[in-house]
């Protein structure tokens, strides 16, 4: 990405100038619109005016012009240009290496797969091999990455590990160099006082900690099968397309399995249920599991697979945002990090909830919601007079939607040490405030986190969800993979995620000013702490 002048009688400049009149006149609707709403409240015009400016924000990064903010397009070039102006104009200087304000990355664009190698091949208790036909029996997945594996096959339920709900398929399981075979999503989707929240995909469903955790069990390989509760809702067993769960390698193979070719298997050997029944069926097992929340992890008797998986990937330039405020005192040479992803789906070829579906993703929540807060934190603190205790870099990160690309490029190819960065806070999908209740990720990565954050929300007055589990979801990931302390802010999935229909209308954007509010008095709090005290893996209770 070619990183143009802002200050001179260029295109750039009418560009810029164009887009100030806009900002002034939504600014203006916004702050009429704000007063008729919300005039009995008593909003000072400092707030209406930081309302209709983070507003602006989000209206503009989740337009059609930016084309979903998607990996190779004009829209995400326009979206990364927007934020690195806003930042200078700001009063920030650039934070990649070489001065700007572009920490450049690779992005995957596709992922091509050498049909000819791909093969998958199931051998029954006999020793009778099946082969899979592509794309109507088995699809090859390209998250999962290539990979040659011959093992035994074991049932792990949903392939979740979650001790703090009480549930863990893999617990008492050995699944070393086996191949597991796992059902899509959550259990007790039907139910909303579920522990994982009914139809709401929590973070457990989400295909990258399952890779992750059966990586860690020790794993061969992981087959997936959809699970009935979406199946009897869309009508359809469809497989998800080979991109579909993003494109960077997660180190173990992956692959999607028809029901129908897992029910063949359960004909032969049944899972035993908890009365020591027969489960011939993806549903029977999915209820039995269900009914008590208990898992059924167990050997598939006989049944082994010899799969083969090789792909090539396409890439694209991209680009992370940073911005920099020095700060002046003891301990300026220490940072803490300010980010989200701006980064979204396009057009919704790879990562979309309706894959059938080619349009615009505007990704208002996700992750304009969060970029927005990024952006309007930046521009609350480089306007005070006094410089902050501590340096603070604000980071727009972007190939998130391709599994952390930005993030883990930051922490592979730091701006300022590692070893001197504070803490990590992310804000990821904030624009959606429900009952006045903010999630929050992390509390439990440093001693301190806990106090402060309620000293600053003693004012704001949200009502906090913790969520002690570090999973693989967010940029913040990979700053706690660091020893780094991290706080992730989050609203909660809706039904509009990953949808055409993740809109601005949809937002509650005097929710996404109290984050705002609430993440500028922790910060303030964070920056006059004398120290952290980073909380392990192992201590944080996070798998």
């Amino acid at each position: 990405m070619k990183e143009q002048a802002s200050n001179n009688c260029s295109p750039g400049r009418s560009c810029r100038l164009g887009r100030a009149t806009r900002r002034l006149a939504a600014g203006c609707v916004l702050l009429i619109l704000s007063v008729s709403v919300w005039g009995s409240s008593g909003r000072l015009w400092a707030e209406l005016a930081a309302w209709a400016r983070v507003a602006e924000d989000i209206r503009y990064l989740a337009s059609e012009e930016l084309e979903g903010r998607g990996p190779g397009t004009v829209g995400r070039e326009k979206a990364a240009e927007y934020l690195r102006d806003e930042f200078a104009r700001g009063g920030l200087r650039g934070g990649a290496p070489d001065g700007s304000f572009f920490q450049p990355i690779e992005i995957p664009l596709r992922a091509t797969l050498d049909e000819a190698a791909t093969r998958l091949v199931l051998r029954n208790p006999a020793g009778e091999p099946l082969a899979l036909e592509r794309e109507l029996e088995f699809q090859p997945l390209a998250a999962g990455g290539s990979g040659r594996r011959q093992a035994e096959l074991v049932f792990a339920g949903y392939g979740i590990s979650a001790p703090d709900l009480g549930y863990d398929d893999y617990q008492n399981l050995d699944v070393q160099d086996k191949i597991v075979l796992i059902l899509r999503r959550q259990p007790q989707q039907q139910d909303a006082d579920s522990a994982f929240g009914g139809a709401t995909p929590s973070t457990h469903a989400g295909i990258r900690n399952k890779l992750e955790r059966a990586k860690q069990q020790g794993a061969a390989a992981v087959l997936l099968v959809n699970d009935p509760f979406t199946t009897e809702r869309t009508g359809s067993d469809a497989l998800v397309a080979t991109p579909g769960f993003g494109m960077r390698s997660a180190g173990i193979p992956l692959a999607q399995l028809s029901q129908a070719v897992v029910e063949r298997m359960l004909e032969t050997t049944p899972v035993i249920g908890p009365q020591q029944q027969e489960l011939s069926s993806v549903a029977e097992v999915a209820a039995a599991i269900d009914q008590n929340l208990q898992p059924l992890s167990q050997p598939l008797a006989g049944w082994s697979a010899e799969l083969e998986l090789v792909f090539e990937s396409t890439r694209v330039p991209g680009a992370n945002v940073i911005g920099v405020l020095e700060g002046a005192g003891p301990r300026a040479e220490e940072t803490v990090v300010l980010g989200g992803h701006y980064d979204h789906l396009g057009y919704g070829e790879q990562g979309s909830r309706r894959p059938e579906t080619r349009a615009i993703h505007p990704g208002a929540d996700d992750n304009a919601s969060g970029t927005a807060v990024v952006l309007d934190l930046a521009r609350r603190f480089a306007a005070r007079e006094a410089p902050p205790p501590r340096r603070l870099v604000f980071v727009a990160f972007d190939g998130e939607e391709r599994g952390l690309i930005g993030s883990r490029a930051y922490v592979e190819n730091p701006p300022f040490p590692l070893e001197n960065t504070l803490a990590m806070l992310n804000f990821d999908m904030v624009g959606r405030l429900r009952e006045n209740q903010l999630t929050l990720t992390g509390l439990n990565t440093a001693l301190e986190f806990e106090s402060l954050f309620q000293q600053a929300n003693e004012t704001v007055g949200l009502r906090i969800r913790r969520w002690d589990r570090i999973s693989r979801m967010s940029d913040h990931y990979d700053f706690y993979e660091q020893g780094i302390p991290v706080l992730h802010f989050f609203t909660g999935m809706t039904d509009e995620y990953h949808t055409p229909d993740d809109t601005f209308d949809t937002l509650n954007m005097d929710g996404v000013l109290q984050i705002t509010d609430l993440a500028e008095r922790f910060l303030d709090l964070l920056l006059a702490a004398e120290s952290l005290t980073f909380v392990p893996r192992e201590q944080s209770g996070d798998r």
